[in-house]
């Protein structure tokens, strides 16, 4: 299940990058809003008695702070908060950042999340699969992007493709801090709760961010008449809505509440891992990216340190 996690990741950036392509005025928190919204819709269509029963289950769970609010609603507010958080700045970095290497810097959870939870093997593991998911960021991009530098002048040619940290980097590496959190914090709760009630409570969560932020913000954006395609844009934008906001966050917190009562964080970091390798997939057959060989160098690393952890867990 956890497998399926990446996988479905692996359509977001180019999903967000799709959009802004056909609408590149779109606010990014506004499109973030719109896909909660399905979500939120999508995992409580599945899950209609969360609401009538979350106030009367796990009440008792805890009797510190928090000891009145049941136990999946904490669990929602917090994994919530760490998902809203890393997920608004991934959105708003993706406005230049090229897919692959939003993808990589996401993937700096693969040293974020050991540093709390270390085993030598599980080190190891960590630094292949980092080395991977860096071969593929650094990977020569065929799109002309401006992240990497480009001079004709003699002195800073072999500078040509060393990619710049740009602040939209930052944020998306800020959003991969708090990615972290949550992905260690769910295999606590992952244990006590259900995974679609957890699911929705998180989603609920991330919508409610997600509203309150665009509502102070949309007075400034209304006084930005931006372009927009016609017709053919926003249906295009509808389309990638109903995408993002059902596979990629519905589907995925509820896989991830479900994997993680069983696997472990930093093992299920490292499936995670994968991500960037179907990032640069689908973002080849979407926008044309392409992999050079130290993408598919990379991925081969991935897979290699993956294998290795689920092969040498159980010693």
């Amino acid at each position: 299940i956890l497998m399926t996690v990446p996988i479905a990741w692996g359509t977001f950036e180019p999903a967000v990058r799709f959009v802004y392509k056909y609408q590149p005025q779109m606010p990014p928190l506004a499109f973030s809003f719109a896909y909660y919204l399905v979500a939120t819709s999508v995992l409580i269509l599945f899950d209609t008695t969360t609401m009538l029963t979350t106030f009367n289950d796990n009440t008792s769970a805890n009797n510190n702070n928090w000891k009145k609010i049941p136990l999946s609603i904490r669990g929602g507010i917090e994994l919530g908060t760490y998902l809203f958080i890393g997920n608004s700045l991934q959105v708003i970095g993706l406005k230049t950042v090229p897919s692959d290497r939003a993808a990589f810097l996401l993937q700096l959870t693969t040293i974020f999340v050991p540093i709390l939870k270390i085993s030598l093997k599980t080190w190891i593991a960590c630094f292949v699969a980092l080395t991977g998911v860096a071969l593929i960021g650094l990977d020569n991009n065929n799109d002309g992007s401006s992240s990497y530098i480009s001079s004709n002048n003699d002195n800073v040619q072999l500078l040509q493709h060393v990619p710049v940290f740009s602040i939209e980097d930052g944020y998306i590496v800020l959003g991969a801090i708090s990615y972290t959190f949550h992905c260690i914090r769910l295999e606590t709760y992952a244990k006590l709760l259900s995974p679609l009630q957890l699911a929705t409570a998180k989603a609920v969560t991330e919508t409610i961010w997600s509203g309150v932020v665009v509502g102070s913000i949309v007075n400034n954006n209304n006084n930005n008449n931006g372009g927009g395609g016609g017709g053919e844009g926003w249906y295009t934008v509808g389309l990638a809505t109903l995408w993002t906001g059902s596979i990629t966050v519905a589907y995925t917190i509820f896989a991830q509440s479900f994997g993680q009562a069983v696997v472990p964080a930093v093992t299920a970091n490292l499936i995670y891992t994968t991500q960037p390798f179907f990032t640069a997939i689908v973002a080849y057959l979407l926008l044309g990216e392409r992999l050079g060989t130290y993408g598919y160098t990379g991925g081969i690393l991935i897979g290699v340190a993956v294998l290795f952890v689920v092969t040498t867990e159980e010693e």
